[in-house]
């Protein structure tokens, strides 16, 4: 019987909403946008926050690093072998730990040799990660780093790219060039798509997996031994702990195995002391981007405000047009029960609508979110609308419903009812009071002002990132390192020969200049300290190799000395240039030019004399960190460098440098070429898809809030005609309609906004640590945001009254 019921009354209550269309879209176009939004945000803040990682034992896994103590400071989070390689062999807290690093390769047997981000790990690291495999296997859990091991594991996407997805690809080799020999490798397995490698490493689009003891940079290399000094960012162990094992037990325990070995580390390099970093894995695979999605989420729930309080004006809207059906159903017997349960059951068909096309387009606009984070950040690949996000969608579905159905409840006046029926209507429903005009004013105001705020002050950091000047061109620019196998030739001989490779490109089609050197646009940046006479080391600074024309071709400024001499080049004399920044760290309170002719102490511990003082190079990725400090080492050639200026219009390629320059030399290979614009690009990526977001973020709320604004007043003012009528009838003018209009609602709107700009300017200032990584205050463009948001609110409170004013509502007098 109840079934029965319940059935008729939805019957009713959709065909009620049929009968106002216009009504039943505004609503849901304004919801389904605004939850949309709401929940790709939330399918972020679900992934950060939480949903388990796809690991072995996320509770007990953590990420160790180190803390290398010098003299006067600290360089935490740069590892060097020895001290994981004990901490590794030694610990005694630990119940799987696995060391990694990050690399690339040069894949000699593939057609084109090309260069593939790679992974040095563990044979428990498929295990710990839960790796899903298209074919074959990881390595054995019983892999020893003292012994070579020639296997190797592909990504699906290499598989396809260079085998062209063969189905007996397991067995095959891979020749990789390490140094001036070749080593072959045993492919044993295949990584499947859905897998992604630990954003922690920087490498997500990682295609090969070597195991730890192929890395060639410390093991079994007989020419070289890998020192104390030598610190690699992204060597980490990856740690499972023991049952009952806290972090703090953790350090002391690494802390005194370092100990045991103190005599080799001890004053190597100036280090005074080594000290064990622990993370739990959560927070290093996270880093700062879960700050970043509470932000984005504060910014939604903001515009799901505004959207309520626009859908409300609806609602009172409807609540008028409804107050005939609703008395006439109170005449019929109706109780307050079932008056209300029938509102309900209209809001509730219209939330679940609302609803319902808010996670379709979620989908897609999670799909989309994937395409332009993909890479750039963390745990992307996990997001989707899953169970969590679901069950959130039916709890905001009931609680809007029953919202919005309060807010129609109220204003309908069930004691009055039969007598409205007698009427024929007339004051069906009671208007809403002046109180609740204003604060529906003011609050839209108020998150209005507060949104578009920080959104301001996010793109200001963003746009401060893409428009402070690099420090170099870009465009048009290429990179190309080349090496020669098996090279014995002298470093003078190499430079002679990198001066006529110099000299093949120049004299190629399509090519306009040509300097030697690496330019420093780059994801990744070299780090180096120098030492003065004295024995006091610096703080890291950014470096990079270059030759003496670089500068020049590239319109880097040398501010003060010269570029760098050829006999620098050749190795013969030991030169640098330095920033402008580096110059006033190494000489705070001197003018930069003082430190020509200074001497430090750098690369292998040799003294180098400053020749020269640059403009900075502002690293868009590493301003924070750098703030313009760069050293230029000269580009000896032990290997061959070259900045390549193409034409205008030209596109050069990899191959077809290879192939131009193995004319002169059939032995060359290409280590790595890179299309400096596309890199410079790629680094402002994400500072380009923020003011995009946000920019937009802040003109939709400008746009909600207008509209909610706009909505209430012409509400308010329709249900005042017959008032406002009277007034111009009793000789009201215009202006004095105007004024009563600023006492109603200016004062609301000007509330909210001083609020909204008190709590602005309180919250950054006391959080000004924690957020100047996102946002900056750009007092010129707030101040034109905010006149652009009072002046936007000033409309939509005076439009309503210019429009009813040219509606004459003296004519309401006649029509009653």
């Amino acid at each position: 019987m109840k079934l029965t019921k319940t059935r008729a009354q939805l019957s009713l209550a959709w065909a009620s909403l049929m009968n106002a269309p216009g009504f039943v879209t505004a609503v849901i176009a304004t919801l389904a946008l605004t939850l949309a939004t709401l929940f790709v945000v939330l399918s972020l803040v679900n992934s950060y926050f939480l949903k388990p990682l796809d690991v072995y034992d996320e509770s007990r896994m953590v990420v160790v690093e180190q803390s290398l103590t010098y003299d006067d400071y600290d360089a935490t989070g740069f590892q060097s072998y020895q001290s994981m390689v004990h901490w590794l062999k030694h610990n005694q807290s630990f119940e799987q730990s696995m060391m990694i690093n990050a690399g690339e390769q040069i894949f000699a047997n593939l057609d084109g040799e090309p260069k593939e981000p790679v992974l040095y790990v563990g044979g428990n690291y498929f295990d710990l990660l839960n790796t899903p495999f298209l074919m074959g296997q990881g390595f054995d859990l019983g892999e020893t780093l003292e012994t070579p091991d020639d296997r190797v594991v592909i990504s699906a996407n290499f598989w396809r790219k260079h085998y062209n997805s063969d189905p007996n690809i397991i067995g095959k080799t891979l020749s990789v060039m390490a140094g001036e020999t070749d080593y072959v490798h045993r492919i044993v397995g295949v990584v499947d798509d859905s897998f992604s490698p630990p954003y922690m490493f920087k490498a997500s689009d990682v295609e090969v997996w070597f195991p730890s003891s192929a890395d060639r940079r410390y093991f079994h290399n007989d020419d070289w031994q890998s020192p104390w000094t030598n610190t690699f960012k992204n060597l980490k162990l990856i740690a499972v702990l023991k049952p009952g094992i806290t972090i703090d037990q953790v350090k002391v325990d690494l802390k005194q195995q370092i100990d045991t070995v103190k005599s080799e580390w001890l004053n190597n390099g100036g280090i005074t002391d080594v000290k064990p970093e622990v993370t739990p894995y959560r927070d290093v695979e996270l880093g700062n981007n879960d700050d970043l999605s509470l932000m984005m989420l504060a910014g939604a729930v903001g515009l799901l405000i505004i959207a309520v309080l626009n859908v409300s004006t609806l609602f009172f809207s409807r609540a008028l047009a409804q107050h005939k059906t609703l008395a006439l159903q109170a005449v019929l017997g109706a109780k307050r029960s079932t008056l209300f349960k029938s509102i309900f059951l209209q809001s509730l068909i219209l939330m679940t609508l609302s609803v319902s096309i808010a996670l379709f387009l979620s989908v897609w606009g999670i799909r989309l979110f994937k395409v332009l984070a993909e890479g750039r950040l963390p745990l992307v690949n996990s997001l989707a609308v899953d169970s969590t996000l679901v069950i959130v969608a039916i709890i905001l579905c009931i609680a809007l419903a029953y919202i919005f159905s309060v807010i129609t409840a109220r204003l309908v006046n069930y004691k009055t009812l039969n007598t409205q029926m007698q009427n024929s209507g007339k004051g069906g429903v009671s208007q809403v009071s002046g109180r609740t005009v204003r604060i529906l004013i003011g609050s839209q105001m108020f998150v209005a002002a507060l949104l578009v705020s920080f959104s301001v002050m996010v793109v200001s950091k963003a746009m401060g990132t893409i428009n402070r000047p690099l420090g170099s061109d870009t465009e048009n620019l290429y990179f190309a390192n080349l090496f020669q196998p098996n090279n014995q030739m002298s470093l003078a001989e190499r430079y002679e020969h990198m001066l006529q490779y110099k000299q093949v490109l120049l004299d190629s089609q399509g090519i306009d200049d040509v300097a030697l050197g690496h330019s420093p646009v780059s994801a990744r940046q070299n780090a180096n300290t120098l030492t003065d006479v004295n024995g006091k080391s610096s703080i890291f600074f950014p470096s990079q190799w270059v030759g003496p024309d670089y500068f020049a071709l590239v319109n880097t400024k040398i501010l003060a000395g010269r570029t760098f001499s050829e006999q620098a080049i050749r190795g013969e004399t030991n030169e640098i240039l330095v920033s402008v920044s580096v110059a006033e760290n190494l000489l705070p309170g001197q003018d930069y030019r003082n430190i020509i002719g200074k001497s430090y102490q750098g690369l292998e511990e040799k003294m180098y004399e400053v020749v020269g003082v640059t403009e900075d190079f502002n690293h868009p990725k590493y301003y924070d960190e750098s703030f313009g400090r760069h050293i230029w080492w000269p580009a000896t050639p032990y290997s061959y460098m070259f900045t390549i200026k193409a034409s205008d219009g030209v596109k050069l390629t990899n191959k077809q440098i290879l192939n131009t320059l193995k004319e002169k030399n059939s032995d060359l290979t290409m280590w790595q070429f890179n299309d400096l614009q596309q890199e410079y690009d790629n680094l402002l990526y994400m500072s380009r898809l923020t003011v995009v977001l946000c920019s937009t973020l802040a003109l939709f709320t400008l746009l909600l809030a207008a509209i909610g604004i706009f909505g209430v007043l012409s509400y308010n003012l329709g249900l005042r005609r017959y008032e406002f009528g009277i007034r111009m009838a009793l000789g009201a003018k215009k202006a004095r309609l105007f004024k009563l209009m600023s006492v109603e609602a200016i004062i609301p709107v000007l509330i909210g906004f001083a609020v909204a700009l008190a709590v602005v300017m309180i919250g950054f200032y006391m959080l000004q640590g924690q957020l100047m990584s996102w946002l900056i205050l750009d007092v010129r463009l707030q101040l034109l945001a905010w006149s652009i948001t009072l002046c936007i609110a000033l409309f939509a409170c005076f439009r309503p009254l210019v429009l009813l004013l040219k509606a004459k509502p003296m004519a309401a007098l006649r029509n009653d």
